[in-house]
C-alpha cells in the first residue's frame, strides 16, 4: 500500500472516533446526538471545538431568582429584569443549573 493510502486510513480513523465521541457525550448531556455526530464526521479538529465551545456555554450560565432568566454565572445584575445578585444568589443558581441539567440526562 502507498504512504496515502495509510493516511486516508489514518484521517477516517481520527473522524470516526471524533464522530462517536460526540455523540456518546451529545446523549449524555441531552443535545441533538445525530447532528452532532454527523458534524463529528466532517472535519477534525475544528467540528470537535466548535463542539464543546456550545454545548459547554450552559455550565457558564446561572438562572436569575428574581425572574428566571439565564445570565452569565460573573453577572453582578441580571441583564433582563435588573436584580442585583448576591453571592448566596449566584451559588444557588449555579447549583441549580448543575441539578436541571443531571435531570436531563
Amino acid at each position: 500500500m502507498k504512504i496515502e493510502t495509510y493516511g486516508i486510513i489514518l484521517v477516517l480513523i481520527i473522524l470516526f472516533t471524533q464522530a462517536t465521541w460526540m455523540f456518546n457525550d451529545a446523549s449524555k448531556r441531552g443535545e441533538q446526538k445525530w447532528l452532532w455526530g454527523f458534524f463529528g464526521l466532517i472535519h477534525c479538529p475544528s467540528s470537535l471545538i466548535i463542539y464543546l465551545l456550545v454545548t459547554r456555554r450552559i455550565n457558564r450560565q446561572i438562572t436569575c431568582p428574581h425572574c428566571l432568566y439565564s445570565i452569565k454565572k460573573d453577572s453582578q445584575y441580571c441583564s433582563y429584569c435588573g436584580h442585583e445578585i448576591t453571592e448566596e444568589e449566584r451559588i444557588e443558581g449555579f447549583q441549580n443549573r448543575i441539578d436541571s441539567e443531571q435531570k436531563n440526562k
